[in-house]
C-alpha cells in the first residue's frame, strides 16, 4: 500500500511538473518571437524621427532610409554600442532582451572602410551566444545597393 501511494505521487508530481515546465518554455519562445519581430521591424524601419542619427532625441532606433539599409544609422548604432550605451539602444529598440544583428556579408562602417561582422551585444559575434533560449529572426533587405539577407540573434 506504501509502495503504491509512493509511487502514486511520484506519476503525479512528474505531470505536473512537466505540464508546467513545457507551457512556461512556450511562454519564453513567444516572448523571444514577438520581441523580434518587434526589434527587426525597427531596425529595418526608419527610426523615429526618421533623421535620428543627425541631432536631437531619438524614440526609434531604425537603420534604413529608403527601403536601404543607411551606413550614417549603421556608424551611429556602431557608436552608441562602442562608447558603451548598448543598454541604451536596447531601450531605443523596445526589447528588454540581448541582440545581434548581421547580414550575410560584413557591414562597411564609419565610412572609412572599417568592416564588423555585425552589431549588438559588445563581446557578441554570430559564432559565440551561449544562450538557452535564442531566436534567429531573416529579413531581405538592401544594402549597399545589393540585396541581402539580414539576420537578427535576440535572447535571454
Amino acid at each position: 500500500m506504501v509502495a503504491v501511494t509512493i509511487f502514486s505521487v511520484g506519476i503525479l508530481v512528474f505531470f505536473v511538473y512537466t505540464t508546467n515546465y513545457s507551457g512556461e518554455a512556450r511562454a519564453n519562445f513567444e516572448d523571444l518571437s514577438y520581441e523580434g519581430d518587434l526589434v527587426m521591424n525597427n531596425i529595418l524601419s526608419e527610426g523615429a524621427p526618421e533623421n535620428w542619427h543627425l541631432a536631437g532625441p531619438t524614440i526609434t532606433l531604425g537603420l534604413s532610409t529608403n527601403g536601404k539599409l543607411d551606413d550614417e544609422k549603421l556608424d551611429e548604432l556602431d557608436n552608441l554600442i562602442t562608447n558603451g550605451d548598448y543598454g541604451k539602444t536596447k531601450i531605443l529598440l523596445n526589447t528588454k532582451f540581448d541582440y545581434y544583428f548581421f547580414l550575410d556579408q560584413n557591414l562597411n562602417l564609419h565610412m572609412n572602410g572599417v568592416t564588423k561582422e555585425g552589431l549588438g551585444k559588445p563581446g557578441t559575434n554570430k559564432d559565440n551566444i551561449l544562450a538557452t533560449n535564442l531566436i534567429k529572426i531573416t529579413r531581405f533587405t538592401v544594402y549597399k545597393d545589393k540585396p541581402v539577407t539580414a539576420y537578427l540573434y535576440i535572447w535571454e
